[in-house]
């Protein structure tokens, strides 16, 4: 008998991942038009240029936060909330604060990745601390 936890996460998960192939899709089908566009003005000036010496750069990933930006915001967040906060309510707030929660391209796991990372070098600069889990997610303080 399958568990029925198991497949309603399951079938969230497969939502969520169609939804992120679908956007990755209409953002490359947008990017081979522009890119043949671009071809096309290129021999516009230069009928034979040859394209194929074009070599593909690499594309570097976005910077949510400029240096010391992240441990800044966290120290800030955490010194107002009145409890305990977890990692992805610390992300949310945080990313509302910055204004990118409502941008298209905005990965919310990918900015709690981020954000995580600032949390634990704080942890480690003892800023703050970790006091528990509740569930799956790591509760954090500013460190008494």
């Amino acid at each position: 008998m399958a568990e029925t936890h198991v497949i309603s996460a399951l079938t969230k998960k497969r939502g969520e991942v169609l939804g992120e192939i679908k956007h990755y899709e209409k953002l490359l089908k947008k990017s081979k038009l522009n890119l043949q566009s671009i071809d096309h003005t290129i021999h516009i000036f230069d009928e034979n240029y040859d394209l194929r010496t074009i070599r593909a750069k690499r594309v570097s990933s976005v910077r949510y936060f400029k240096t010391g930006e992240a441990k800044t915001m966290i120290l800030d967040v955490l010194r107002t909330a009145t409890e305990p906060m977890n990692t992805t309510n610390i992300s949310k707030k945080i990313a509302f604060e910055k204004g990118i929660d409502s941008e298209e391209d905005f990965n919310l796991e990918r900015f709690s990745k981020v954000v995580l990372a600032s949390l634990t070098r704080c942890e480690t600069s003892g800023l703050i601390e970790r006091i528990g889990k509740n569930g799956l997610s790591i509760l954090w303080q500013i460190k008494s």
